[in-house]
């Protein structure tokens, strides 16, 4: 597959319906400049967008899966909200934070299999330090409170890891159909900022300003659901 535009294998199918309005749109005057660019071009690439989309609709998720990933980042702030009461406590009791700083880095980027591996040591280490905890304002069941939070974690990436693995397989059974599409959208994307460079219009054939485009709007449906 070419790697000419940067496009994460579930993003083929709402970028081309993006790609697709416009070109639509602009088809003809396009056409003048990219002969290929015929009704019969624009027909394959809607048929093409329709079968990605349709193998798509063949993964059945179940409502639970549909939201993990929204409800995983929910559960990993807040095991970052815990590490700050955390943090205080180790401030408090004069402890090297620093095994806390490592955790809460793999969460702000995501790293969420690392923050789980390294909160064994933290919670591990807290109870060690319980009682010097305690009387610096921890609660006694707060080390049941990390590992509870921690397990709940752990539950969500472990069924976002199924979806995400089913998701790869159906792109690897299919890599035929992926890369047809991929070439399409790659193509009509490549002559659409040649042809409106310069101008406003070029932001709709630009894969990365579309890309940021789904995002927002992708963000923006998840907070009217909350």
């Amino acid at each position: 597959m070419s790697k000419g535009i940067n496009l994460r294998m579930e993003e083929y199918v709402p970028a081309g319906t993006f790609l697709k309005a416009s070109f639509v749109r602009d088809r003809v005057e396009l056409a003048t400049r990219f002969s290929e660019f015929s009704t019969e071009y624009l027909n394959a690439f809607e048929l093409q967008l329709t079968k990605v989309s349709d193998l798509e609709q063949t993964l059945v998720l179940t409502e639970e899966q549909k939201g993990i990933t929204a409800s995983l980042y929910r559960a990993s702030d807040a095991l970052n909200k815990e590490l700050n009461f955390l943090s205080f406590y180790f401030e408090r009791a004069t402890l090297d934070p620093t095994i806390i700083s490592a955790v809460k880095r793999d969460l702000n980027v995501k790293n969420i299999e690392g923050a789980i591996l390294k909160m064994k040591g933290i919670i591990q280490y807290v109870i060690s330090k319980k009682a010097l905890l305690e009387e610096k304002g921890m609660s006694a069941t707060f080390p049941d409170e990390l590992n509870a939070v921690q397990a709940d974690l752990k539950l969500k990436n472990e069924l976002q890891n199924e979806v995400m693995n089913d998701k790869k397989q159906l792109h690897k059974d299919n890599k035929e159909e992926y890369d047809a599409l991929y070439t399409f959208i790659s193509v009509i994307a490549k002559a659409g900022k040649i042809m409106y460079n310069g101008l406003s219009k070029k932001d709709e054939y630009t894969v990365t300003k579309i890309t940021s485009r789904m995002r927002r709007s992708k963000g923006n449906r998840t907070k009217d659901k909350e």
